[in-house]
């Protein structure tokens, strides 16, 4: 089932032991039930880190009791449905000191009712392995961990009037064939606060299953945010070897390949990339309006315009799409077709001072000054320090300033508009 309704909060477990390898499996399973939600599109909110969920590598975290959990309720944002938790119980094997069986017990605070829901608790056992905290996992086990983590979901949705579809099972959750690379994985995305210890962990996951399409795509990332481009095209394409014809990944990983190319200068590799993207999403309104870009720095305006235009009737509300068609328009002298777009540019966002701008040098194109003058007044007004910039402006040769170069057109129509009045005709008489 589907569900735009439910809203929750996931808040770190109480366990009964600390260690090293207790966080790593209590983070195994918040991922596994996050996995879960997005699957079924229920938003959720992680407060993991936020709450102190790292403590338990190094000491006993007790779970939040109901008052405070009560108490972190009456914090949630409106509309949140449920907070989940429970508590971890488990049972170390003397000789090895591994973990060999865990209880798990979830609970989840119904908000609106001010009530607990607590499903029953479930009992795993484990093979333990040589090697201390490392050896909680062997890869045979896989596939019964993620079946627990969907009987665990459909026993905390199960209070919330949801129930997990037959479509997602234990082979949807896997992401990788190596369970020591979903280890490297999890340190990465939940383990780590720098950005080089993720890469180094995420490097850690593809070395161990070179074909694990989220460690590419997540390093590849982390790389671009970096503005290492190169090194997160290289991700990409390793993330393209993973996707295993899925379109849904190869749509979004040909898409950043485009970006890099882009960020890299080579315009041509981009729209090469963004086409095969265009393959697997053709109803993408970002992926078209960027392809677009490329057919515009070429001044293939016949392109650019076939693909602004088809973004906008994909998503006619699509920002990006109105303003770019909206400039392309003015670019090639369709200013009659140009205004009405940066109106309605206008209507969804009315404080933005570059549109006013951009719209009053429109209408004085056309010569109405009176109409130019009131958007370069509201411009002016809406940056009064003229230093408003945006950081990648829609326009090519658009104001960097937006209020500083309405202020400047003002004073020149009022000029104009003086000197007019200095040639007309002056009577004296007595």
């Amino acid at each position: 089932m589907i569900s735009d309704e439910l809203k929750l909060v996931l808040v770190p477990w109480g366990a009964d032991i600390p260690g090293e390898d207790i966080w790593l499996l209590e983070n195994a399973l918040i991922l596994g039930l996050e996995s879960v939600f997005e699957a079924m599109n229920i938003p959720y909110a992680d407060l993991y880190d936020q709450l102190g969920g790292e403590a338990k590598r190094s000491s006993i975290v007790p779970p939040f009791t109901e008052a405070e959990l009560l108490v972190l309720g009456g914090r949630a944002p409106e509309g949140t449905t449920a907070i989940i938790d429970g508590l971890i119980t488990a049972i170390r094997d003397q000789a090895t000191s591994d973990i060999s069986a865990i209880e798990i017990a979830p609970r989840v605070l119904r908000i609106r009712a001010q009530s607990f829901d607590l499903p029953d608790a479930f009992r795993y056992q484990l093979s333990a392995l040589a090697g201390g905290a490392n050896g909680w996992f062997d890869v045979e086990q896989q596939e019964r961990w993620h079946a627990l983590i969907v009987i665990l979901a459909e026993a905390i949705l199960e209070p919330l009037d949801r129930t997990v579809p037959a479509s997602i099972g234990p082979e949807t959750l896997k992401m990788t064939e190596s369970w020591a690379a979903y280890k490297s994985f999890i340190k990465a995305k939940r383990g780590t606060r720098t950005v080089d210890e993720k890469i180094g962990h995420y490097r850690q996951a593809v070395r161990l299953d070179p074909k694990f399409y989220w460690a590419h795509f997540n390093a590849g990332q982390l790389f671009k945010q970096q503005q290492d481009y190169h090194s997160a095209r290289r991700e990409f394409l390793g993330a393209v070897e993973g996707a295993s014809d899925d379109p849904n990944k190869l749509g979004d990983t040909y898409f950043e390949l485009g970006l890099c190319s882009i960020f890299l200068g080579d315009t041509k590799t981009a729209r090469n990339f963004w086409d095969q993207a265009l393959g697997y999403a053709p109803e993408n309104p970002v992926l078209l309006v960027n392809l677009a870009g490329t057919y515009e720095q070429e001044e293939d305006w016949q392109n650019a315009l076939r693909l602004h235009s088809r973004a906008l009737e994909i998503n006619p509300e699509y920002y990006k799409a109105i303003v770019s068609l909206a400039r392309l328009k003015a670019q090639i002298g369709e200013i009659d077709e140009a205004i009405p777009l940066y109106e309605k540019a206008l209507s969804i966002r009315p404080d933005d001072p570059l549109r006013h701008a951009i719209l009053g040098g429109c209408y004085l194109a056309q010569g109405d000054e009176e109409k130019a003058r009131k958007f370069f007044e509201t411009a002016s007004l809406l940056d009064p320090a003229g230093g408003r910039r945006e950081l990648r402006i829609d326009e090519a040769d658009a104001p960097p300033a937006p209020g500083e170069y309405a202020r400047q057109e003002l004073a020149k129509l009022d000029e104009a508009q003086r000197k007019k009045d200095s040639t007309g005709w002056r009577w004296f008489g007595r």
